[in-house]
């Protein structure tokens, strides 16, 4: 369990508040009374937990009290390269033995539409989340130009990183493609803006996963589980990751991006490329609850 809520409805007069003390574990949530305590009048709420939810302790007084509006965690987690099905199931990958993709009955490799590359393994972290990575990939702009004029828009909000080590620290790809995407001085499609695609992509399928241009801190997660990536994408047909420079959704100014080339793991920015211009890989990310 990450936290204990506790709210007193009415002061009990006699109520000694020392005799109650919360749980931390992710086991079980709720409150532990300890001898003679008392519990009056309280609400116990919002804790996170596996097994469930309550209060406990044998010698202590529970009067006039509630349990609600708890959240059961997963009893197990995400781990990078369990597969994510178009079902929002997910799959640890087995093998037969030629070392060929087992799958699960009515299952193929169609199904798969990413790999986690990243996870929170904590089963207490509230708000668990993975990342996973598209299997399919495009090579688009960073964006258009403004619609009134020649040269891209330096989006507003977002920031300009004019060192790698400083956007490589980047981690927010969900915010910085909503900026891009939502700035009126240009307009963006899927084959014109590498965040309007990953906006898009499989949206239109009404699946939980919610799509968008990663960080370049993402993408240097990434590029930390790469090769059982590339494993797994060459066993499901898949293109590879790699050779190639990937968009981020980092800006450096308003003519230029940052980019990823994971041949060398490294924070890309070439002296001539231009966000308008320059076609770059553009694979998806996209942020799974774990509970």
């Amino acid at each position: 369990m990450r936290r204990t809520i506790l709210y007193i409805l009415v002061p009990i007069i006699g109520l000694i508040y020392s005799d109650i003390v919360s749980t931390q574990t992710a086991e079980g949530g709720g409150v532990y009374i300890r001898n003679n305590g008392k519990l009056i009048n309280s609400i116990v709420t919002e804790n996170y937990a596996v097994t469930g939810f309550g209060v406990a302790g044998a010698a202590g007084e529970v009067v006039n009290c509630r349990v609600m509006d708890n959240y059961y965690l997963k009893s197990s987690v995400v781990y990078p390269g369990d597969m994510f099905f178009d079902d929002g199931v997910v799959f640890t990958p087995t093998y037969d033995a030629n070392g060929s993709l087992i799958f699960p009955e009515n299952y193929d490799a169609s199904n798969v539409i990413g790999i986690c590359f990243w996870s929170n393994t904590h089963n207490d972290y509230i708000n668990g989340r993975s990342w996973i990575v598209s299997v399919d990939e495009v090579s688009i702009p960073w964006s258009p130009n403004r619609t009134n004029g020649w040269n891209p828009v330096d989006i507003p909000g977002l920031y300009n990183y004019g060192t790698a080590e400083t956007a490589l620290m980047d981690y927010d790809g969900e915010g910085n493609t909503a900026l891009i995407v939502n700035e009126p001085q240009h307009t963006v499609t899927v084959n014109n803006c590498a965040a309007k695609y990953c906006y898009e992509h499989r949206r239109a399928a009404g699946e939980d996963a919610k799509w968008f241009l990663p960080s370049i801190g993402q993408l240097r997660a990434l590029d930390d589980e790469l090769e059982l990536i590339n494993e797994l994408l060459l066993r499901l047909g898949k293109t590879e990751i790699k050779n190639n420079y990937y968009w981020s959704s980092n800006e450096y100014n308003q003519m230029m991006a940052w980019a990823f080339y994971f041949p060398l793991s490294s924070a890309y920015l070439p002296s001539n490329d231009n966000k308008t211009t320059s076609n770059h890989k553009v694979r998806p990310v996209a942020i799974v609850s774990q509970r």
